[in-house]
């Protein structure tokens, strides 16, 4: 399978009216639009002085540009500026970048397949876009963003830089998607609807392929561009616009498959005399580009009839093709990767590392992100966790990796366990279900043993509740098996909690609490620090973007609410009362402390007391603060708060219990330490007494 239904990507779901959707828009994006202008010296102007164009032509081409856009558009807009704290001109000059310079040339490679082509006859749609300006790698931030405008059709839009306000590739409730090449062309000096916001036009209006069109023939077109669009019913076309001129193309009556790169096929043929002339041998040197051009013809004809949305992924990761008259699909400044699927509302695509297509996909299913309803509503969404009641008080939970897929990406010494910020919302899950309300906190929380899961078997547990005055007291039993399967100890206790149910009481962090800086400022964090000594934990649980020290024993971090599909093969859209994934990045969070503390691995053991506050939305970014409070033996002992963009606090944690584990090498502990405190001087100023139980 090529595309991981787990990866961690970034996701940003909008919705209401356009006001609404830009407040919403620039408060999750707040960091990214401001890293971005902040470097655009270093990233923009090397492409602007490239190309030949200055920056007071940018200037006023944007804002002749601007003045085209609808109302709607400068509403966002604002929403946007709000939100940021940055300028609205600063917006649409990000938002509008490449739509100023349409015909700079951006390679790309798109394909569409249907009919006899494919195994079940459905339309696929692939797309590679490449950003061959190398300045501009900083600049880059991929997003996948869905739309649920009021009044418009939900589409998606996969971006490539921040305030990217349009569309370059995406899809619409309707199953109609779009995917943009620029051709090298001359730059068009007229005035004309930017191409990003003629697409989003396209997205959010046009149900069938007729409809597009017509969306495109009342647009003043110009810039220079190939878009591919294709449909569920079937149907694909080519529309290639250049300065004045178009035309448009669709697949050959003898085969169901179209494509596109860089150059020209049919528009250039519609202009006239020296212009026709210099247009034809522009296309007729594209080398990069027919080649391209003809290693997808030969691609999907090699598999004809025999075309899915996996074989889609693997034209988009071609990087082997290079022949005298053909190269690879895959070009080495490859920024984004799609593959549409409009039938059934899917998508796969990946983003974030060079060249993109060959990085770890994810592939997500629309449909439930394309509903209207907000997911903060109780009905949307599953519990997934807690099982199925057995008897009075007690309910069952089988984990099999093919059910609890997250699991295969959480490993101890090499065998799938169940995180201990799984097994506290199991035990939150089953007290709601069996008190019929909601969770309010969770306390004395005790981690005593993992619960393993065997690819060659699934591992059967129960928990039982048992309320005591306004608590339920909830615990987790499962067998010890040997490797054979064979029970050496038959109902062992495995964890336990205290969940009190109520209505919650909403609280916000004291000023500065989130700005509190170290000398280091924000470091980039994953968990690769742990290089694979004792725990494996993969893409579902990276989501911890950056982390900043303020001193040796308090870190503030940054991480995003992921999107809960994919985690449970029976649980379209999961919903959580304390997120198994965000939770367990405070426990990352609070383990690099530990970390830098004895230069051990921190193994989860339990929490004196989880207060839940404001539920968080996926796509959210949210602030962490972590302390070190005390060390007991073998035990160290956090606290640590999580609150949203306008300071709501989502969850406090009191006396987070870790205990340390000798699980590194001697060179594995240099380079924890190097990697945690580059500079050294978090150690330097750690004090050196241990504090003990009193």
């Amino acid at each position: 399978m090529p595309s991981d239904s787990s990866a961690s990507l970034p996701l940003v779901v909008l919705s209401g009216r356009p006001y609404e959707v830009g407040r919403q828009y620039g408060s999750l994006m707040r960091e990214e639009i401001a890293h971005a202008v902040s470097i655009e010296d270093v990233s923009i102007r090397p492409m602007l002085e490239k190309l030949g164009v200055t920056e007071q032509a940018m200037r006023e081409r944007m804002a002749a540009l601007a003045a085209l856009l609808p109302g709607d558009i400068h509403e966002e807009v604002r929403g946007v500026s709000d939100a940021s704290g940055l300028p609205k001109e600063a917006i649409l000059y990000h938002t509008l970048v490449l739509d100023i310079l349409s015909g700079a040339p951006i390679g790309c490679s798109q394909f569409a397949a249907f009919g006899r082509a494919t195994t079940d006859g459905k339309v696929l749609h692939g797309h590679n876009l490449d950003v061959p300006y190398p300045s501009l790698a900083k600049f880059l931030r991929p997003t996948c963003v869905v739309y649920r405008l009021e009044g418009r059709i939900p589409y998606v839009s996969v971006t490539f830089w921040p305030a990217a306000l349009g569309v370059c590739s995406g899809m619409n409730a309707a199953g109609l998607s779009l995917g943009v090449n620029v051709p090298v062309a001359p730059l068009d000096p007229r005035v004309f609807y930017p191409l990003t916001f003629q697409n989003r036009e396209v997205l959010s209006r046009a149900r069938t392929l007729d409809e597009a069109r017509a969306v495109l023939e009342a647009t003043p077109r110009g810039g220079s561009w190939n878009l591919m669009l294709t449909h569920r019913s079937g149907q694909a076309m080519v529309w290639e616009q250049v300065g004045a001129h178009s035309g448009q193309y669709t697949a050959h009556p003898e085969q169901d498959f179209v494509v596109s790169t860089n150059h020209l096929r049919v528009a250039h043929k519609a202009a006239r005399g020296h212009e026709a002339v210099a247009l034809e041998m522009l296309q007729d040197m594209q080398e990069d580009s027919l080649h391209r051009y003809r290693r997808l013809e030969h691609l999907v004809r090699e598999r004809q009839g025999d075309l899915t949305l996996d074989t889609a992924v693997d034209f988009l990761r071609d990087s082997e093709g290079a022949t005298p008259s053909m190269k690879s699909i895959c070009r080495a400044d490859n920024a984004l990767s799609m593959a549409y699927e409009p039938e059934t509302l899917t998508l796969d695509f990946a983003a974030g590392a060079i060249p993109a297509a060959l990085a770890t996909r994810r592939r997500l299913q629309l449909g439930p992100l394309f509903q209207g309803a907000t997911r903060e509503t109780p009905e949307q969404g599953a519990f997934p966790m807690r099982g199925t009641a057995r008897e009075q008080g007690c309910w069952a939970r089988t984990f099999a990796l093919q059910e609890d897929v997250y699991l295969e990406e959480h490993r101890v010494n090499g065998i799938p366990v169940l995180p201990g910020a799984a097994a506290i919302e199991w035990l939150a899950e089953v007290a709601s279900v069996a008190g019929e309300g909601d969770v309010r906190e969770v306390r004395d929380v005790s981690l005593e043993k993992f619960i393993r899961v065997r690819p060659e078997r699934p591992t059967e547990a129960r928990v039982r509740a048992v309320r005591r005055d306004e608590v339920w007291e909830v615990s987790a039993y499962a067998d010890l098996l040997n490797p054979r399967g064979a029970v050496l100890r038959s109902d062992v206790l495995h964890y336990r909690a205290e969940v009190r149910l109520g209505a919650r009481h909403q609280r916000v962090i004291p000023p500065g609490f989130g700005e509190a800086r170290g000398a280091q400022g924000e470091l980039p964090f994953s968990r690769s620090y742990v290089k694979d000594a004792y725990f494996h934990v993969g893409a579902p649980f990276r989501i911890v973007d950056w982390i900043r020290y303020v001193g040796p024993r308090d870190a503030v971090a940054s991480l995003r609410v992921p999107e809960p599909t994919g985690y449970f093969a029976s649980v379209p859209w999961a919903r959580f009362w304390l997120d198994p994934f965000v939770l367990d990045g405070c426990f990352q969070l609070t383990g690099t402390l530990g970390i830098l503390h004895n230069l051990r691995a921190p193994v989860p053991k339990g929490v004196h007391r989880l207060v839940l506050g404001r539920t968080p939305r996926a796509g959210e970014r949210l602030g962490v603060r972590a302390r070190l409070n005390r060390e007991v033996g073998e035990l160290l002992f956090h606290d640590f708060t999580v609150w949203d963009e306008q300071g709501r606090i989502c969850l406090e944690a009191h006396d987070y219990c870790s205990i340390s584990v000798d699980a590194y090498t001697p060179e594995q502990k240099v380079y924890l330490r190097t990697s945690l405190d580059p500079s050294g001087g978090l150690h330097s100023s750690e004090p050196k007494v241990r504090a003990h139980a009193g």
